[in-house]
């Protein structure tokens, strides 16, 4: 699913730094019309910091359609921004992906929420044109970690404002940030270990496709070069005895919302090993227990 994002007054949005909102909606909506082509006397830098201040807006087409949209094509399609230029914005949109981390559901979400899938944009730009250094890449990782364990609002579609996808837009990050050559084995232990504990505490079973966004994450790690199966294998032991304990004893719907949440992420990640070439075949064959245990 592809997903794209003012002034306060003007949107009716919530958490937009009023200074960086320069133009109004009619010149966004212009730009959107014209494929995000630069107007003239206007360049790519200043726009997308503005930007990425709109991600904030709790209307969908103007943080979906319009701000992410513009950040994308003029990061990603069009290479509009040179690495220092690549790097300010990276600044602006970690300070926003922050911003209330680890509070009570709100508005806010959506400002982390898209700065986050803002920064996976830019990972995946690194990949084709390098521009991080290995502090700067160690900073996404920490971050992407720490959303993965810290964010409390995870609802998926939000009725009259959109696309909330805290979840799925963090697992978008590490994917990119996963198929790095700067990604260091412990830190891909970290990630994994953060999707099994993200899963495990959510208190529900993703509903919004997270759990595929998360596998796609997985598949990342586990089809490196590089890969240590022994991350995987602790989770998938670990969970084959939260699973043999869920059905030993009366039922408790509390322990089963976790597991089923694990497993159905573990499910994708089998299928994306199996439509994929040289991945761990360690990890293939523990998936392949552990189902049969599940089943």
């Amino acid at each position: 699913m592809r997903l794209l994002a003012g002034l306060l007054l003007v949107f009716g949005s919530t958490c937009i730094d009023a200074q960086s909102a320069v133009h109004d909606r009619a010149f966004w909506s212009g730009l959107r019309g014209a494929g995000f082509r630069l107007p003239q006397n206007e360049s790519a830098l200043p726009l997308a910091l503005e930007a990425a201040s709109l991600l904030a807006s709790t209307d969908p087409e103007l943080r979906d359609e319009i701000a992410y949209e513009a950040i994308e094509t003029w990061v990603y399609r069009d290479e509009r921004l040179d690495a220092a230029q690549l790097n300010q914005l990276r600044a602006k949109l970690i300070i926003n992906a922050r911003r209330g981390l680890g509070e009570a559901p709100g508005d806010g979400l959506f400002l982390r929420s898209f700065s986050t899938l803002a920064l996976a944009v830019l990972a995946a730009e690194d990949l084709k044109r390098p521009f991080l250094d290995s502090q700067q890449f160690d900073g996404l990782v920490d971050l992407g970690i720490e959303e993965l364990r810290s964010e409390r609002d995870l609802r998926g579609y939000v009725p009259g404002k959109g696309w909330g996808h805290a979840t799925a837009h963090c697992a978008d990050l590490v994917k990119f940030l996963a198929r790095s050559h700067w990604l260091r084995p412990e830190q891909q232990a970290r990630i994994t270990d953060a999707i099994a504990e993200r899963l495990r505490s959510a208190g529900q079973v993703f509903v919004w496709g997270e759990d595929a966004r998360l596998a796609a994450a997985l598949t990342a790690i586990a089809g490196r070069s590089d890969t240590d199966p022994a991350p995987f294998l602790a989770w998938f032991k670990r969970l084959t005895a939260e699973h043999a304990a869920l059905w030993s004893g009366p039922f408790d719907p509390a322990r089963y919302v976790p597991v089923r949440a694990q497993l159905n992420t573990l499910a994708a990640l089998a299928a994306d090993l199996d439509a994929t070439s040289g991945p761990q075949a360690e990890i293939r064959a523990a998936l392949r227990s552990l189902r049969a245990e599940a089943q």
